[in-house]
């Protein structure tokens, strides 16, 4: 991306130790500058939301009015919201696949969007099938732009420049390959990180062999080598903080492993690596024997919530989306690994279609729509159908709504199935915070469970019975008599643990979190909720075997409802007998 490669250029990498600090400086002074310009006009925009974001609507319309999607919807004679909601329908994936398959397979031009699209999105599907989302060179700029330098901007305004000193732990498996058409596919992060993998070995603790890798790789073990190699570290980033509390408990389980390798400068001979990419990053490893003392004593006393800065005592900071399916793990984390004193900032809601919002300070859960990256639409959640959809100066603060957006990618009117609670206004933007997919709810006879109620339910038995859910999912069995929900847990240890009364407190506390839920077991329309005990690392192997069938690992979410019939088999294989 051309935007990135001007902030970052630099006239050389291979450089001496004693001057990577000094490259990251420079490196940094560049690719913030254009973000603080960004949080200003971010502030104008603040002030008249809607008239903003009318404007890109606008835009939009008159732009791609001549592409076949705007010739079929007539964009040229529409002149306003109004008759643009009025003029064209709501749109899910399927709509476009008429278009689509020429844009990938051939590379046609002009047919949603006369946006250049030079990359497809790769979502997080869940049977091995990820969907193809267009994302134009325009909208990934914009992307680029408020989830790295903007927010490492907020980082620098509320903490300064130490952390520039520093490595970034930068969590996640990059990987990126074609369509027939000649554009790269994969997770957007996917595309940033190919683009800045000359620059990863002075910015990251990992170097771009990791990162950007050429096949598979045993991902727990090289990221958790390099960050414990890496004593100065300042920021960590992970997509998801699922994913963080999973390489922490990596670190804890390995410890012993990875330490030795840090002594010898060497990769274990049991990882499974390539001869070619073992050779390559065993050439960048040297023996850290008084590294490896220093991992050692800290390992030898009980993990709490010092951990984290005991291994890098610089830390400045813990990057990632953090809120609603996520919030649990970064309790864990702060419980076990990482106390309050390092801040975290808390990625707004994005997705492969774009980026919705963005965080306006750390340690705050809530953030900001951006008005000129997406034209967005609400739908009152408990509004039947799509009639009457709210635009962005209607909402209302503590409401929960749906978003149907139109991006700069060639998606008009679209359903995400994202559900957004409105927390507040800075000026006339609505802050907001992610409360659940509409396509992650147990809905078997108009209960509605949420995500956050099955959450909750677990968390309650948690603080009970003083035991640690790694993960859970739950399936909603239709062909049991009475039909019942099934609770599939993996706990660290419940050894001791009355699971009949588990399962009893499960049952109970979902009916607190969802009386509908409730009331329907108390008049027997459903079953007695089920409790099953997932294998250790049940839901580590469920990543992989995702990665294996081509889902991005760094934009895998928690299947905390199963879905379908790849997912039900998985899992009930894994229960403990």
């Amino acid at each position: 991306m051309d935007y990135m490669q001007r902030c970052i250029k630099v006239d050389q990498l291979k450089v001496s130790d004693n001057m990577e600090r000094e490259i990251r400086k420079k490196i940094y002074g560049e690719l913030l500058d254009a973000p603080s310009k960004a949080h200003k006009q971010l502030e104008l925009f603040s002030l008249d939301a809607k008239k903003t974001n009318e404007e890109l609507l606008m835009k939009i319309l008159n732009d791609n009015k001549d592409t076949a999607y705007g010739i079929k919807y007539d964009f040229k004679n529409i002149k306003s919201i109004k008759e643009y909601q009025e003029n064209v329908p709501i749109s899910e994936y399927d709509d476009y696949i008429d278009f689509l398959i020429p844009m990938v397979f051939q590379g046609v031009e002009n047919l949603l969007t006369v946006y250049p699209v030079k990359h497809y999105n790769k979502s997080s599907g869940t049977l091995g099938n990820p969907k193809k989302i267009p994302i134009s060179e325009v909208a990934q700029q914009l992307n680029f732009l408020y989830s790295l330098p903007f927010v490492l901007h907020l980082i620098t305004e509320e903490l300064g420049d130490k952390w520039k000193e520093g490595k970034i732990f930068i969590i996640g498996q990059y990987n990126i390959s074609s369509v027939p058409s000649g554009a790269t596919y994969g997770a957007l992060t996917a595309k940033l990180a190919d683009n800045m993998k000359d620059y990863f070995d002075i910015l990251s603790t990992s170097p771009a062999e990791v990162l950007v890798p050429q096949g598979d790789l045993d991902t727990h073990y090289l990221q958790s080598l390099y960050a414990l190699r890496e004593k100065n570290t300042t920021i960590v980033i992970s997509a998801y903080f699922s994913y963080f509390l999973e390489i922490l408990r990596y670190m804890e389980d390995n410890h012993e492993m990875l330490i030795e390798d840090i002594r010898n400068g060497t990769i274990n001979s049991s990882i499974n690596l390539s001869p070619e990419t073992r050779e390559i990053l065993e050439e960048k490893l040297t023996p850290m024997p008084e590294r490896a003392d220093e991992l050692e004593e800290i390992f030898s006393k009980p993990i709490d919530n010092t951990f984290v800065k005991s291994i890098w005592p610089d830390i400045q900071a813990f990057e990632g989306i953090g809120t609603s399916t996520f919030e649990t793990y970064v309790e864990k984390i702060r419980e076990k690994y990482a106390n309050e004193e390092t801040p975290i900032l808390y990625l707004g809601l994005q997705a492969s279609e774009g980026i919705f919002s963005t965080p306006l300070e750390l340690n705050n859960k809530n953030s900001v729509l951006i008005p000129n990256a997406i034209f967005f639409e609400f739908r009152p959640v408990e509004q039947e159908g799509y009639d009457n959809l709210l635009t962005i100066d209607q909402l209302e603060v503590g409401k929960d709504y749906e978003i149907i957006l139109t991006n700069l990618s060639g998606f008009y009117r679209y359903k995400i199935k994202d559900v957004v609670r409105v927390t507040g206004m800075h000026n006339t933007l609505p802050e907001i915070t992610f409360k659940y997919r509409l396509n992650q709810t147990v809905n078997l006879t108009g209960e509605k469970t949420t995500e956050e109620a099955l959450r909750e339910s677990v968390k309650q038995c948690e603080e009970k019975y003083g035991f640690d859910c790694v993960d859970f999912t739950v399936f909603a069995d239709t062909e049991a008599v009475p039909m019942n929900y099934n609770f599939l847990i993996e706990p660290d240890n419940i050894d001791d643990i009355d699971v009949e009364a588990l399962r009893a407190d499960l049952e109970k506390n979902l009916g607190k979190a969802n009386p509908s839920f409730g009331s329907k077991i108390e008049n027997n329309t459903f079953g007695e909720t089920k409790l099953e005990i997932l294998q250790k690392e049940t839901f580590m192997l469920y990543r992989d075997l995702m990665a294996m069938k081509g889902v991005s690992v760094v934009q895998l979410k928690p299947p905390r409802i199963i879905v379908n019939e790849v997912q039900r088999k998985f899992f009930y294989a894994l229960r403990e007998l």
